[in-house]
């Protein structure tokens, strides 16, 4: 019997026709002169609008400058609220950012990216803006327009906590809960108030419906969550409340006993980590800290929970990248006091560096303990669009394939399904000190930043504040406002 060799062709095999590798230059092409002409139409209604005579209360009404506003928006064939957008964002991208329109003129920053700098800045003090186009306008090139905001967040926060500290206080007395009617019989249930209670129900939802999956549960985690909140969970199934530990004992495969599905003494309490530098928690900086699943929050709000948390130290490089977690867990009094002679003990006596970076697991899955290290190191997915999936919700996914690559902290990188899907389809990652990039099938080239900031320097001869001082002054600035306060933030002008 002869047989015949038949080749398959490969499904990437689009990506390398000379005709789909012009098109998709040409769409490159065309991407960045638009952002190009953006700007320069940016510099052409800033020099309009140079001509107009502007008063304090020009805004509304019959006058010079609303009837500007609306030759614009006849010009742009757009509304008159589009426009009066449009001449804010090119009246501070000219004025107040000029390394943001050099990179949009250079097509290096994408448009969307730009208009998402601008906005986040309105409003903002003159320190933060200009702290802003320094510092941010580079790298916002590369980054996904939520990291944008972050970043500016970060820096608003930290030239100003105390108005941020404020602003948090007075929005929280709105807090409540609203339904919203869906289609198809659905609805929308939202809690608004302060971010900490909110994170805290959202990871007690989720470490119980982990735990059912674990056990064999085959709702989707967003079921069980639902499920778990209204109480409509079948009781013959579902805890009322399971902690950690039944996580990392379903997660190592051993077998969960049927008496700690109702019993609330076998239950670890779930966690919130919170990432705060050490600066701003004895009170010598206003750098923020960040609450996963929320972002950035001042640095008084953040020393106001401290009396209440466990302390675990964590060591970041030069870049902010974490290296290593500290075994050990301090647990002082609840006062400032205590508070901020545990934190002098644990700078003074660091302790011994963990094996959590070198050490290699012989199997496919990691353990609970490497598991939390790799999240709390990568925070996000690093896929090749800045998809923000959290590093908790992703896979592990082995750099060098598992078993020629072991499972070890320098060999697992969090990346959602999607992501870790494209990698073993044509698209390549590589890992630098400081970045991933992504080498796509047709040969585009995406690099995307670790998600990591650096920390704040720590003089080891800085004078501390009094701790107890500083906690009276923290509180006063979480103190819900009265109709006599006068607030100290201007609203955004759109």
């Amino acid at each position: 019997m002869s047989t015949t060799a038949v080749e398959l062709a490969s499904p990437f095999a689009p990506f390398d026709d000379p005709a789909f590798q012009g098109d998709l230059s040409q769409l490159q092409q065309s991407v960045r002169a638009g952002w190009k002409r953006w700007a320069e139409e940016a510099v052409v209604i800033a020099r309009l609008a140079a001509r107009v005579p502007r008063g304090s209360s020009d805004t509304r009404g019959a006058t010079p400058w609303t009837s500007f506003v609306r030759e614009v928006a006849v010009a742009r064939r757009c509304s008159d609220q589009a426009a009066a957008k449009e001449v804010f964002l090119a009246l501070s991208l000219t004025s107040q950012h000029p390394q943001t329109l050099q990179l949009l003129r250079a097509g290096r920053m994408p448009q969307w990216h730009a208009r998402v700098l601008l906005e986040e800045t309105a409003g903002c003090d003159a320190r933060v803006v200009a702290a802003v186009d320094a510092e941010v306008a580079d790298r916002a090139c590369h980054l996904s327009p939520t990291r944008i905001r972050e970043a500016v967040r970060r820096i608003e926060l930290r030239f100003d906590a105390d108005a941020a500290a404020a602003r948090e206080a007075k929005v929280a007395s709105a807090r409540g809960v609203r339904l919203y009617p869906e289609r198809d019989g659905q609805s929308s249930l939202v809690l608004t108030g302060p971010a900490l209670p909110n994170a805290q129900i959202f990871e007690a939802l989720t470490a119980e419906a982990r735990a059912l999956r674990a056990a064999g549960d085959p709702r989707g985690l967003d079921a069980l969550r639902f499920d778990l909140a209204v109480g409509a969970a079948d009781p013959a199934v579902a805890p009322t409340a399971i902690g950690d530990a039944r996580s990392e004992r379903a997660a190592a495969g051993a077998a969960t006993p049927a008496s700690w599905l109702d019993d609330r003494r076998r239950v670890r309490p779930v966690q919130v980590l919170i990432h705060l530098p050490v600066t701003t928690a004895l009170g010598l900086s206003n750098d923020p800290g960040w609450l996963p699943g929320y972002g950035w929050i001042s640095a008084p709000q953040c020393r106001q929970w401290l009396t209440s948390a466990e302390l675990r130290q964590v060591c970041v490089d030069e870049g902010g990248v974490v290296v290593d977690v500290a075994d050990r867990v301090v647990r002082p009094d609840p006062t400032p006091s205590a508070v901020r002679d545990a934190l002098v003990a644990m700078i003074d006596d660091p302790g011994d560096i963990t094996e959590k970076t070198y050490r290699i697991e012989g199997r496919h899955d990691p353990s609970p303990s490497l598991t939390r290290f790799v999240d709390l190191r990568d925070g996000f997915c690093d896929g090749p669009t800045g998809t923000r999936v959290a590093a908790s919700g992703c896979d592990h996914d082995h750099e060098l394939r598992y078993p020629d690559g072991p499972t070890a902290a320098w060999n697992l990188v969090a990346r959602s399904a999607r992501t870790h899907q494209l990698k073993h389809n044509g698209w390549t990652p590589l890992r630098t000190p400081t970045s991933t990039l992504w080498f796509s099938p047709a040969g585009q080239i995406v690099e995307v930043g670790r998600h990591a900031e650096p920390p704040p320097l720590l003089e080891h001869d800085a004078q501390l504040p009094d701790p107890d001082l500083l906690a009276e002054v923290d509180a006063e600035l979480a103190r819900p406002p009265t109709a006599d306060d006068q607030p100290p933030w201007d609203e955004p002008p759109f």
